[in-house]
């Protein structure tokens, strides 16, 4: 058992600083992951915040059948599909708006330019496919843990990936 799912178990037993330890871990991450997944500074605040509100509502039936990651980015995947749904339409991704430990600014602007017009194709790719491209690129899941968040067979996760690559191949960047 992983440290976070011992963490989520603490929560469930009702301590309250685990979920401040949660929260401290993987708040960036995923609000990271849904800015990349809807493109809106303002939604993905709303999402990330819900997503943590979810969690700490589930902490009371809480069973950790997969890693704890997988299951929060599954919370995330959900909410961000279904803000993907309600909108319908997709807002450019906003320069300088992730949350991490930026990289100088030189090569911040050097790479601000390359990664709008990555993310740009990203937002095109229909959502299973995007979903399985944003969790293996940009949050280092493995097959197994993005087939349990899309609920599919890791042989559907890389037959996913395999398209999404080649329609991103197709594009001139």
């Amino acid at each position: 058992m992983d440290d976070d799912t011992k963490t989520m178990l603490r929560l469930k037993n009702g301590e309250r600083a685990a979920f401040d330890e949660l929260y401290d871990r993987f708040s960036k991450k995923v609000y990271n992951y849904v800015l990349r997944f809807v493109g809106s500074v303002d939604v993905s605040e709303d999402i990330t915040q819900e997503v943590f509100v979810k969690m700490y509502m589930a902490a009371k039936t809480y069973e950790p059948t997969a890693k704890f990651s997988t299951w929060l980015f599954t919370i995330a995947t959900n909410l961000a599909i279904n803000e993907h749904h309600k909108s319908k339409r997709v807002e450019p991704l906003e320069a300088d708006s992730a949350h991490d430990d930026s990289p100088s600014p030189d090569d911040r602007a050097a790479l601000n330019d390359m990664e709008q017009s990555i993310m740009g194709c990203i937002q095109k790719l229909p959502v299973n496919q995007k979903t399985a491209i944003l969790l293996r690129g940009y949050e280092g899941m493995n097959y197994a843990d993005i087939a349990r968040v899309l609920n599919i067979s890791e042989k559907a996760v890389k037959s996913l990936l395999s398209r999404a690559r080649g329609r991103l191949m197709e594009v001139d960047i």
